[in-house]
C-alpha cells in the first residue's frame, strides 16, 4: 500500500470514530486533518507531493526510516533520517540558517541546512540562485549549474556546485521554494552524494511551508 493510500484509510477510520462520538464528519474534512496531522497544509498539498513519490520497496528495510520535524517558530515541516541528528544553526556560515541535519556514516559525512531569507517577490528563484552564486564563487566553488527538481509539491529552481576539500570533493544542491515574502533553501552537501540521492529526493519532496504563527 502506498503513503498516500495509508492516509486515505487513516481518514476513513477518523470518520468512523468520528460517528460512534456522535459528531460526523464529511470525507474531505477527515482528509484535511489527516495532512495537517502529519504537516501539511492541506490535503491537496499532501497529494501533490505524495503523488511523487515511487512505490514502496520490495525490501523496506534497506530504506531508511524517516521522522517528521516541524517547527512552529520558523513554519515549516521536513522529513529527515531517523539515524541522523539535529543541530543549530550556525551562523558565520550563513545568517539565514535556521536548522541543520547531519550524520557520519561509513567514513562520509552528510549534511541538510534549512535557510529561510526574506524575498524579493519581483525576483525570480532562478535570479535568487544566481545571486548565490556570485556569493560562493570567491570561495573556491565551482561548477555551478541551476536547474530545477521536485520539492514542497512541487517544481523549484535547484542549484549545483561543488569545491575541492581535503583531498576530496564536497557536493552541494539547493533546493529555491518561494514563500509570498519568504524563500526558503533547503541545501545539502556531502562527500558522496550518491549515496544520499534517494535521502535528498525524500527529504525536499516532503518539505512545507506552514502558516506563520500570529
Amino acid at each position: 500500500m502506498s503513503q498516500i493510500e495509508k492516509l486515505k484509510a487513516e481518514a476513513v477510520e477518523l470518520e468512523s470514530r468520528q460517528r460512534a462520538l456522535d459528531n460526523p464528519i464529511k470525507h474531505c474534512e477527515a482528509l484535511e486533518q489527516v495532512a495537517k496531522k502529519y504537516g501539511y497544509s492541506s490535503w491537496r498539498a499532501c497529494r501533490a507531493r505524495l503523488s511523487d513519490e515511487p512505490e514502496e520497496p520490495d525490501h523496506p528495510e534497506a530504506v531508511p526510516r524517516m521522522k517528521r520535524y516541524r517547527s512552529a517558530e520558523w513554519s515549516f515541516a521536513i522529513d529527515f533520517p531517523a539515524h541522523w541528528n539535529i543541530f543549530p544553526p550556525v551562523p558565520s556560515n550563513s545568517t539565514w540558517e535556521v536548522i541543520r541535519f547531519a550524520s557520519k556514516e561509513e567514513g562520509n559525512f552528510h549534511i541538510a541546512i534549512i535557510f529561510r531569507a526574506p524575498r524579493d517577490p519581483k525576483q525570480t528563484p532562478g535570479e535568487s540562485l544566481a545571486y548565490i552564486q556570485q556569493r560562493l564563487e570567491p570561495t573556491g566553488f565551482g561548477n555551478f549549474k541551476i536547474g530545477e527538481g521536485p520539492a514542497a509539491g512541487k517544481r523549484v529552481a535547484t542549484l549545483d556546485f561543488d569545491k575541492p576539500k581535503d583531498g576530496r570533493t564536497w557536493y552541494c544542491r539547493y533546493y529555491a521554494v518561494e514563500a509570498g515574502t519568504l524563500e526558503y533553501r533547503i541545501g545539502f552537501g556531502s562527500d558522496a552524494p550518491e549515496k544520499i540521492v534517494d535521502i535528498r529526493d525524500r527529504m525536499a519532496k516532503s518539505f512545507v511551508v506552514l502558516p506563520a504563527r500570529l
